[in-house]
């Protein structure tokens, strides 16, 4: 799926959105600058204003790892960014497996889970600066299997 514009890349967010819930995992692939952490920020903005909270910044977290945001109604997201781990035990280190029943769990750079988990939504991103073109492939496994949006 190309996405043309920042507002393709927020409806798409938007789309996903809507099927998410507790215990899914949201896995964005993608080298630097392809929009990991856009299309996470529309995301989180998007069920920020569904569930009435305030808009919060966005920041794809390197350095801490995982950040938490409260939707409220017990609705909440952890955001992973895992570019700095390099062995699946680190995963297990930062609790992602003992805590993900009750978040929403999107991760960033993610390949190092991949032989961990049995059910989720990978997104891939493409991007040619050359071209300024992004490009999104789906894929996804268990109940994810198939997943796909129109655009």
């Amino acid at each position: 799926m190309e996405l043309k514009s920042l507002d393709s890349t927020k409806k798409v967010a938007e789309a996903v959105a809507i099927n998410l819930k507790p215990n899914d995992f949201l896995l964005l692939s993608g080298n630097l600058g392809a929009g990991k952490t856009t299309f996470t920020r529309f995301l989180i903005h998007y069920l920020q204003q569904k569930y009435q909270r305030p808009l919060e910044e966005i920041v794809s977290p390197t350095f801490n790892i995982v950040q938490y945001y409260d939707l409220g109604k017990d609705f909440k997201v952890a955001h992973y960014d895992f570019y700095r781990l390099k062995k699946e035990k680190e995963i297990l280190n930062i609790g992602l497996f003992d805590t993900a029943k009750d978040f929403i769990n999107i991760i960033e750079w993610p390949e190092i889970t991949l032989n961990s988990l049995n059910d989720f939504l990978q997104i891939k991103f493409f991007y040619d600066p050359n071209k300024d073109f992004r490009f999104l492939e789906f894929n996804g496994k268990g109940k994810w299997s198939g997943f796909s949006i129109n655009d």
